[in-house]
């Protein structure tokens, strides 16, 4: 290929790793993955973590909401997809957001989409959540961009200094590529079906297409534009596709 894709592990290698999880972001980044997205939630007491849902149900077999829990009390509950790998990873925990800077500190080539979940952001506010990940993430400032659904947490990211953002969009249209344009959004992510048909919509911004778990889909995409790939199955598609990992951009 002319131009390298640029492969973003989504949760990290969650296809064959607890989602969300130092193993996961470890085995992308071992196989040369040099863009990372994670998910954070907000515990109880405040406290952001590497959490997509806000409950427990799906990581843990288990009912509590995140939102019930302190951060130590979640430290002690393993996060390993009992119902994706059984018994397997009983060590599994979800990280707080600051652990996980320390591990970005740690891979001086990576950098991360950390998107900012709905539902913390209903719960504890737009600036509680924007701010508690700063602060954490303070060590690594220039090595992470916010991304998320909500719009206005992003405004609010731009004007507290974060110089790129990522808009997470459920579809594309004028009103969505004028919105962008006054972020002014680096990233417009979306999945990869929710797109029209044909060339992707051309703007000041680069596309990240995600949910993309075959080869074919990602060639696909590759021939409509598209150079930013987010997948689970990352580690497993690069290779399919004989593509090394782009350096970042």
């Amino acid at each position: 290929m002319d131009t390298p894709i640029q492969w973003v592990a989504h949760r990290g290698a969650a296809a064959d790793w607890p989602e969300n999880t130092l193993l996961a972001l470890d085995a992308a980044v071992a196989a040369g993955v040099r863009w990372v997205e994670v998910d954070v939630q907000l515990c109880a007491d405040g406290v952001p973590v590497l959490l997509h849902d806000a409950d427990l149900q799906r990581v843990a077999h288990r009912p509590e909401s995140v939102f019930s829990l302190g951060s130590d009390a979640l430290a002690a509950i393993a996060v390993g997809e009992p119902a994706r790998f059984g018994n397997r990873f009983t060590a599994a925990r979800a990280p707080t957001v600051a652990r996980f800077a320390d591990w970005l500190a740690r891979h001086e080539a990576v950098q991360a989409f950390v998107e900012l979940k709905p539902e913390s952001i209903a719960r504890f506010g737009r600036h509680a959540v924007l701010e508690a990940c700063r602060r954490a993430l303070a060590p690594v400032a220039q090595r992470w961009a916010p991304i998320s659904f909500d719009h206005e947490v992003l405004a609010l990211a731009a004007d507290a200094g974060c110089e790129r953002v990522g808009w997470v969009v459920r579809g594309f249209d004028e009103a969505v590529a004028g919105r962008a344009r006054a972020l002014p959004a680096r990233w417009l992510f979306c999945n990869h079906l929710r797109l029209p048909p044909g060339p992707l919509p051309r703007g000041p911004w680069d596309w990240v297409l995600y949910e993309v778990g075959d080869a074919e889909t990602a060639q696909a995409l590759v021939e409509r534009g598209a150079r930013w790939l987010e997948s689970m199955a990352v580690v497993e598609l690069q290779h399919a596709l004989g593509d090394a990992p782009g350096n970042p951009v």
